[in-house]
């Protein structure tokens, strides 16, 4: 019988051991331990396993369970699954308790210790369990209680839960609370890991159901609010589901202190929208509010993920003051003032446009007195495939990088200009256009990046003028002086470093902080270029120098084994 259960509770990378089951036609079966594991061992282990049921109970079809419990659960890690490649069925399936031939219903189910090992939490956790499961005719109810018992902070989890497919009413009463420096403060990074409760209730059917929502922590309330939601039901031939939230209150001390002009003391987030059955997705409208930020509008996806209509308009300031951002960076950001203005509708002829303002940007690398991006573009379906193309045009004032050799070869004002384009189907994202002008120098490109779904290679080819060309010496580390033309093409393969590049360089009076070779460049001079780089070494194709007192050819190839160059110098 031990094989048995052994070899039908198995399967593909999970194995199950059972060891030392008793009682197995009587009122009381046990079991010594019972283990399941994958490829890398062991993650799952229970302990002195006891069923205590109604063996009679099921000739009137139900399965009635008085206990089921285990002296210890010890769950060390999550298992290695495999990924399920498998598409889902096209139709959406409306959620139902699961219709089984007999009643089920677990009195008892208990651990008295359940232990997670430190990867699982964060840090090794010891807690009691005890729960209650009821499954008959559709109908379902779940109690359960989670304390933690080890020498910890102490926490607790109290849910309890029903749901009826005849009714499709909800209820649902769920109460989470732990003390300072507990298991939820520590993964979200909250500043000095305060307490924290949390409590989710709702009551109603799925069609109508609204769960009212409350954060708390170190006493205080932090988010309080309702979520609401419309579930179709079987007989609803749309199966759209809508949704709505309707959040708010005092966030700013779950964030650190810094962040406290961002956030100020009422924060709120509202939003209402619906889902349809194809995936259509229809965000009629967003808003959210800080002290510092004010962003809203609405946007609607096709169920292929492309946007067909978005408006999005939003201002981050307070009246100049410097407001520090929430970023994940660890480069602090602090802005002036902020003005975003974005929008597409597909009645337009599938136009989109952008218009971002920023004021008195300002990080430790970096300052700009005022930056702007505006543009526009298509976002379209010829043939039948997502297409999404634009130019967005850059301008930036008052640049100031931190670098002071940086700062004199990019200059205080620079200009320039994007152009992007991406359409399914195809494994490449193109650039078509990438301008960079400043004061006295200019690069006028475009890059085309392929591979998005194997090995990524970028190809591209540009021009850079430089009017003067001791503006990059500091950054380059040598006395550059001169003026230069430069066209350079070709392509790389980013995981595995080969190229394959060829440019011409035009100069007059190029400089290179070589006396002896500076000499020769006087005047004009000219520099052709075409080297290859893979699996076999560099191979330098050609190298020709021709200048008013020097001409030069060069080529070869260089190997870890050895190199082959030769040259003729005049």
């Amino acid at each position: 019988l031990t094989a048995l259960l052994e070899d039908n509770l198995s399967g593909a990378g999970r194995k199950v051991t059972i060891t030392g089951f008793q009682g197995a036609l009587s009122s009381q079966a046990r079991i010594s331990a019972l283990t399941i594991a994958d490829d890398a061992g062991v993650w799952l282990s229970l302990k002195d396993v006891v069923l205590d049921w109604n063996r009679s109970a099921l000739l009137a079809g139900r399965v009635s369970v008085n206990q089921l419990t285990a002296a210890e659960i010890v769950l060390t890690r999550i298992p290695e699954t495999t990924a399920d490649s498998s598409l889902p069925a096209p139709e959406a399936t409306p959620f139902a308790l699961p219709e089984l031939p007999v009643s089920v219903n677990i009195g008892t189910l208990a651990a008295e210790k359940l232990s997670f090992g430190p990867t699982i939490l964060g840090q090794p956790v010891e807690a009691r369990l005890q729960a209650a499961i009821t499954l008959d005719g559709g109908e379902g109810s779940a109690a359960l209680a989670l304390d933690r018992t080890d020498g910890g902070p102490p926490g607790k989890v109290a849910l309890t839960a029903s749901y009826a497919n005849g009714s499709r009413v909800l209820a649902l009463d769920l109460e989470a609370s732990e003390g300072a420096g507990g298991i939820a403060a520590s993964l979200l990074g909250l500043p000095g890991t305060p307490d924290v409760d949390l409590t989710v209730k709702g009551n109603g059917p799925l069609e109508d159901y609204t769960a009212d929502l409350r954060l708390v922590s170190d006493g205080a309330e932090r988010l309080a609010g309702q979520v609401s939601v419309g579930i179709p039901g079987p007989e609803d031939a749309t199966g759209a589901t809508r949704f709505k939230l309707d959040l708010g209150g005092d966030l700013a001390p779950l964030f650190a202190p810094d962040y406290a002009t961002f956030f100020g003391t009422d924060v709120g987030l509202t939003a209402a929208g619906v889902k349809e059955a194809d995936g259509r997705l229809d965000l009629s409208a967003f808003r959210v509010v800080t002290q510092a930020l004010d962003l809203e509008g609405s946007v609607q996806l096709a169920p292929d993920g492309l946007p067909e209509r978005f408006a999005i308009t939003g201002q981050l300031g307070l009246d100049g003051q410097p407001v520090l951002l929430p970023l994940t960076t660890e480069e602090r950001t602090t802005v002036d003032h902020a003005d975003l203005d974005i929008g597409s509708d597909a009645a337009k002829a599938d136009a989109w446009t952008a218009d971002i303002q920023v004021t008195g940007l300002n990080r430790a690398d970096l300052t700009a007195r005022q930056a702007r991006i505006t543009g526009g573009g298509t976002i379209a379906r010829p043939e039948g495939r997502p297409l999404a193309e634009g130019l967005l045009d850059l301008v930036l004032e008052g640049l100031a990088p931190q670098d002071p050799a940086l700062t004199k070869a990019l200059g205080s004002q620079l200009t320039g200009q994007v152009g992007f384009r991406w359409q399914d189907g195809q494994d490449t994202f193109d650039l078509p256009v990438l301008r960079l002008t400043g004061t006295d120098y200019g690069f006028d490109g475009g890059l085309k990046i392929g591979g998005l779904d194997s090995s990524l290679t970028v190809a591209g080819q540009g021009r850079l003028q430089a009017a003067d060309l001791s503006r990059f010496a500091d950054l380059a580390g040598q006395p550059l002086a001169g003026r230069a033309d430069a066209q350079l093409s070709g392509q790389t393969a980013l995981l595995d470093g080969s190229f394959d590049v060829t440019g011409k360089v035009t100069g007059t009076g190029l400089k290179l902080g070589v006396a002896e070779l500076d000499s020769l460049l006087a005047g004009t001079s000219t520099i052709d270029l075409a080297v290859r780089r893979d699996t076999t070494g560099t191979l330098l194709r050609q190298f020709d120098i021709a200048a008013a007192s020097l001409t030069a050819k060069a080529q070869g190839r260089v190997t870890t084994a050895g190199s082959d160059i030769t040259a003729d110098l005049d």
